[in-house]
């Protein structure tokens, strides 16, 4: 089954799949709401308003009817949780929430089971609890505003596919012929960031995308153009609140 079908299950319901290969679906809708947590890997989500990460100990909401594409890393084993319009009390537009360990397992233990169950079973309880759970859990800041704008998606594209790559907002200005202050403005009006903010909260996603499949924390650093591991560090935690070796749980030397 592909993961931009949508299965069918109870009201709600989790799936999960293995992907062996790089993977990435076309922008598409689902008719239930869709929680996106990863076991293992990473995920990249986009939707038209911007990227969202699927990082270790978090998973993304997306509601009904929003428009979404999703990145697999090879070798990643994500959990998908549908979950029936009008059950939920989550917001009405993508976020991240960040999980309890219980809510985890559930996840985790709920796609173990049938996801077609009779109503009043063990299983539905099950999913009940896990929904009630669910609705308590906080939401995280680990999105990057990218509307559908040419200014930005040329940047976007460009950090996408060489993030060690620093021009300044004096080249970006040149190259996409327009000031600086044109540029700083128009980026303010889209992101309600500044250029240099946007930058590095654009950087922290790839970084819990390449933490999250696994790479240590000094590739990651140098991946992203860092010269010093240090400086990589303290822009993690000034975004995230701790440092990636606490995130990740891993030698910030390893």
């Amino acid at each position: 089954m592909s993961f931009s079908a949508d299965p069918q299950g109870g009201p709600v319901f989790s799936i999960k799949m293995a992907m062996g290969s790089t993977t990435e679906n076309p922008l598409h809708t689902h008719p239930n709401g869709q929680l996106i947590m990863t076991q293992y890997g990473s995920v990249t989500l986009q939707t038209d308003q911007g990227y969202w990460m699927v990082p270790p100990l978090c998973a993304v909401w997306v509601p009904v009817g929003i428009r979404h594409r999703a990145r697999v890393d090879d070798q990643a084993l994500i959990h998908f949780l549908y979950i029936e319009p009008g059950l939920d009390q989550l917001p009405g537009h993508c976020c991240t929430l960040q999980l309890s360990p219980l809510v985890r397992e559930l996840i985790i233990h709920l796609s173990e089971l049938k996801a077609d169950y009779e109503l009043g079973s063990q299983t539905h309880r099950l999913a009940l609890v896990l929904l009630e759970t669910l609705n308590q859990m906080p939401t995280r800041q680990l999105h990057v505003p990218v509307p559908e704008d040419r200014v930005l998606q040329t940047i976007a594209q460009h950090m996408l596919k060489q993030p060690d790559s620093r021009p300044t907002m004096a080249d970006w200005a040149q190259e996409l012929a327009m000031s600086e202050r044109t540029l700083a403005r128009h980026m303010l009006k889209h992101t309600g960031m500044s250029f240099g903010r946007w930058r590095q909260q654009f950087m922290i996603m790839l970084a819990l995308q390449k933490l999250g499949s696994g790479m240590s924390v000094k590739s990651t650093a140098r991946e992203l153009g860092y010269t010093s591991i240090s400086a990589f560090i303290s822009v993690f935690k000034s975004i995230v609140g701790e440092t990636p070796s606490r995130y990740v749980g891993q030698s910030p030397s390893s």
